[in-house]
């Protein structure tokens, strides 16, 4: 006898599920899908988030509006192979349209992965206006149609920015002495704050994952470790903000992407924070020693004044997540800079798209 419980407790008995024909058993299988909201959907993290669902056998919808930060046809190649996928459903909106959005939705939602955000720690510092005001209003707006939908389970993306420059190491999610130091860090650590009353308010979950320093393929060609992909493959000097020696605890983004996966099944209260990070910060000197490796050449440097408002290190405690949700990252930096550069050379050279 093979019993089958769907994810509103209905049972089907089957004396031989072999005698299904392949059909019928399609039906059925439809039955324990689970579908899941996308927001910022066609980003780096998002992407790699949704083709990692689709092949563990969820139903996703995305939500992106292709965001003209960087230039929008690599978002468009970014999600090329999901949208082929029949699991699959893109919904070209802001989520603030939360009108809008709420009408495409074709299915109950399990729960929504806000990933949508004006992006860029640097950027924000530069260009400050709106970050705090639209990466808050996102999220509001993913809770609000949570509300709407019966929604019981937000999954929040924020950011290691939030600890600032934090005196203590690594960084703990209980401890309190928080100092964002750029508008993209104090609109995460408002969006917690938000997340965490609407949560008590409305008795649903919400988690927040603060992320430490995210890479590997579909990286947002703003970031650090495409500018150094990018020298090595053209030839141009990096150029280096400060004296090199800064700490990033990178993490690679399958490994981010599992961390996600497993908050889906953490049976949280009403608010909960987890750290998702490598937990091993390097500076961006040995960053660039790691590259020059992997790639069999040397990279020309040029040094500039340090940007304020960057915070000196990022370096996670990623001991409750490992305890509580069995988050365990596996790729160490220098293998997935591999990895990275072998995407980079396929995927973003060949098309032309390194030049500056």
């Amino acid at each position: 006898m093979i019993f089958l419980k769907d994810k509103d407790s209905h049972f089907f008995l089957f004396d031989d599920i072999c005698v299904l024909n392949q059909n019928l058993l399609i039906i059925f299988m439809k039955i324990f899908m689970e579908t899941l909201l996308v927001t910022g959907g066609a980003g780096f993290i998002g992407s790699n988030l949704a083709d990692a669902l689709l092949a563990q056998g969820y139903k996703v919808l995305a939500v992106d509006n292709l965001d003209d930060f960087y230039d929008p046809e690599i978002k468009r190649k970014n999600i090329a192979a999901a949208m082929l996928h029949p699991n699959y459903t893109f919904i070209y909106s802001d989520i603030c349209n939360i009108d809008f959005v709420e009408k495409q939705i074709p299915a109950d939602i399990s729960a929504i992965i806000h990933l949508a955000a004006k992006a860029g720690v640097r950027n924000s510092i530069l260009i400050p206006d709106s970050y705090e005001c639209y990466n808050t209003d996102s999220l509001t707006s993913s809770l609000e149609l949570a509300v709407r939908l019966n929604i019981k389970k937000i999954i929040f993306t924020s950011s290691s920015s939030v600890y600032g420059n934090s005196v203590q190491v690594p960084f703990r999610e209980s401890q309190l002495d928080l100092n964002p130091l750029s508008p993209y860090a104090i609109s995460k650590l408002k969006s917690e704050q938000i997340g965490n009353n609407f949560a008590e308010k409305y008795d649903i979950s919400f988690i927040s994952l603060r992320l430490f320093s995210v890479y590997g393929p579909r990286l947002r060609p703003d970031l650090m470790l495409y500018k150094i992909a990018q020298c090595l493959y053209n030839g141009s000097p990096l150029k280096i903000f400060g004296n090199g020696m800064i700490k990033r605890d990178f993490t690679y983004v399958d490994d981010v992407v599992n961390g996600i996966i497993c908050s889906m099944d953490y049976p949280a209260g009403n608010f909960e924070i987890f750290n998702i990070g490598y937990g091993c910060p390097v500076s961006i000197i040995e960053l660039i020693a790691l590259f020059e490796k992997n790639a069999g050449k040397k990279i020309r440097t040029e040094f500039g004044n340090a940007i304020s408002g960057e915070s000196d290190i990022t370096w996670a405690d990623n001991s409750k997540a490992k305890k509580l949700m069995d988050f365990q990252p596996k790729i160490s930096l220098n293998e997935g800079i591999g990895c990275f550069l072998k995407w980079f050379d396929e995927y973003v050279n060949k098309n032309s798209l390194c030049a500056e």
